[in-house]
């Protein structure tokens, strides 16, 4: 029989347990036994986390987090990986919501199989116009003028516009160049990518209940990517309000930064109104693009393309300078996509004629592919952030080396150079132009290519520099690093779970590497 001695140590000891447990605060979820990549300015790598209301309250050892924290949801990950959730800094989102109602292509292997899938969709959809995506492009080699022959003839009342899988060029029938403006100069055939982006916006809107729709599929599939905040590069005043009013009712949830088309509509309401802002919208942003496809030789160099003809600036210095000076005017941060190094050095030099040195306005040049090392020193001075597609590298490798000097070849995509001249440098997944995958952005940031210097120094990235530049680096040049792009007491609990540590594993598997779960302030949403 039990000692009375032995029953009250044994009362004494659950007593002292009961007291223990009720002074430990309560939080909504912890994370234990994880290798948590903070990404926060040690670049720390802790064990557990704590999650309240959205936030982390608390990041630090398995130990530590159980003596001070009880939750309802405990989630064991037995050594898996966790990284802040990816923050999509060039993408063009309500775009990439678009192209999902378009006619997926990427299984036609033959000119039948198109004109099948068309006619399919025509019999369900009578009224509307024709829009493909994800032609492949080896498949219809040298059979381009034979498919538009056939889209005239078959398609003679409905407009139809086709891109190819690469979003180089697209093909559009008679029946579509008919419906565009004579000065817009776009016949039938097929057109390059800056055409066709000035012939797609003809096309009738969808309805905004449809267009909902779209958007909360694109959301998903970017919570499904591990992307926790996106970008809306180009988005016009009707883009933006629909968001808005998506995410004011609970829809949509995803965070959108918003690059805002410079057209008047944006100007009356939105800019000369200063930045607008909500919990998961920001709009004080505007963006244009300078010249075009590099390998489409519409990139501004300084000199032409061997025996080609150089690219056309999209507009004037004069109407540049006008733009950026609006947008310093009201607050505004101003992102300019430049390919061609004649392209970026004007923008470089707009830019530090308007900006104070040392500002904080975060003026951004997108899509850095061919640069002049002297025009890079001011990006410091003026605090202007380098926004690369590192995909376009492998995409424009072969025609850079066909078609410029083997200096100007090395120089090209000078990644590191950029960060020797600033602090950051962004990544995005430019969707649907690319693919949504920020798994293959971040490989081709780090794949190594020796033959590849400037200076005698390798230009990829570092694991670290790649994490860096989809995390704290990309919220930092959307003015969000102090709620998220790391793993921090007070930041928003958004975060990726992962069984393959990207900064270590080998390199051609990247691409592949499947996100688990995902979490937006602290809710899983994968």
């Amino acid at each position: 029989m039990m000692s009375h001695k032995r029953i009250l140590l044994i009362l004494l000891g659950l007593s002292l347990l009961t007291v223990s447990c009720s002074h430990k605060e309560h939080v909504d979820l912890i994370l234990r036994n994880a290798k948590i990549y903070t990404v926060n300015s040690n670049f720390a790598v802790m064990q557990s986390a704590a999650v309240r209301n959205g936030k982390f309250v608390a990041v630090s050892s398995d130990a530590n987090i159980s003596a001070r924290y009880t939750a309802d949801s405990v989630i064991e990950l037995k050594g898996k990986f966790v990284y802040p959730g990816f923050i999509d800094a060039h993408a063009h989102f309500s775009q990439y919501a678009l192209s999902l109602s378009y006619i997926n292509l990427d299984s036609a292997l033959t000119i039948k199989n198109v004109i099948d899938q068309l006619d399919d969709f025509q019999r369900d959809n009578p009224d509307m116009w024709i829009v493909g995506n994800n032609l492949n492009a080896e498949v219809f080699y040298d059979k381009e003028m034979q498919i538009c022959t056939i889209l005239n003839s078959h398609f003679a009342q409905t407009p139809v516009l086709i891109w190819l899988s690469d979003y180089n060029s697209a093909l559009i029938n008679k029946a579509f160049a008919d419906m565009i403006p004579a000065d817009a100069n776009i016949r039938s055939g097929i057109i390059n990518q800056r055409k066709a982006l000035n012939a797609a916006k003809f096309i009738p809107a969808p309805s905004d209940s449809i267009m909902a729709e779209l958007l909360k599929q694109a959301e998903q599939n970017c919570f499904d990517a591990g992307i926790t905040s996106t970008t809306d590069f180009g988005a016009s005043y009707s883009d933006v309000q629909l968001i808005d009013s998506l995410q004011k009712n609970g829809y949509l949830r995803i965070p959108v930064y918003a690059i805002l088309e410079p057209l008047d509509e944006n100007v009356r309401e939105y800019i000369s109104k200063m930045p607008y802002q909500t919990d998961n919208l920001k709009v004080q942003s505007v963006g244009i693009s300078l010249d075009g496809k590099l390998t489409q030789n519409l990139a501004v160099m300084r000199a032409p393309y061997g025996d080609k003809q150089n690219g056309q600036l999209a507009i004037s210095a004069d109407s540049l300078q006008n733009i950026c000076r609006t947008a310093y005017e009201h607050g505004f941060q101003m992102c300019v996509n430049s390919i061609g190094d004649s392209a970026t050095r004007l923008a470089l030099n707009t830019f530090t004629k308007i900006l104070p040195i040392k500002n904080d306005l975060r003026w951004r040049i997108e899509g850095l592919h061919m640069t002049v090392r002297k025009d890079l020193r001011g990006l410091n001075h003026y605090n202007i952030i380098p926004s690369i597609q590192p995909s376009q590298y492998q995409a424009s490798k072969a025609f850079i080396d066909s078609n410029f000097s083997r200096k100007l070849s090395r120089e090209a995509f000078a990644w590191k150079h950029f960060l020797s001249h600033n602090q950051g440098i962004v990544c995005g997944t430019d969707c649907p132009y690319s693919q949504l995958n920020p798994m293959a952005v971040f490989y081709a940031a780090v794949k190594q290519e020796k033959q590849r210097t400037h200076n005698k120094q390798s230009q990829e990235l570092t694991t670290t520099q790649a994490l860096k530049a989809m995390t704290i680096w990309a919220a930092y040049s959307q003015f969000d690093d102090k709620q998220k792009g790391s793993i921090e007491v007070g930041k928003w609990a958004d975060f990726i779970i992962t069984s393959e540590n990207i900064t270590t594993m080998y390199q051609p598997n990247l691409p592949n590497v499947t996100v688990e779960r995902t979490y937006l302030r602290g809710k899983r949403v994968k």
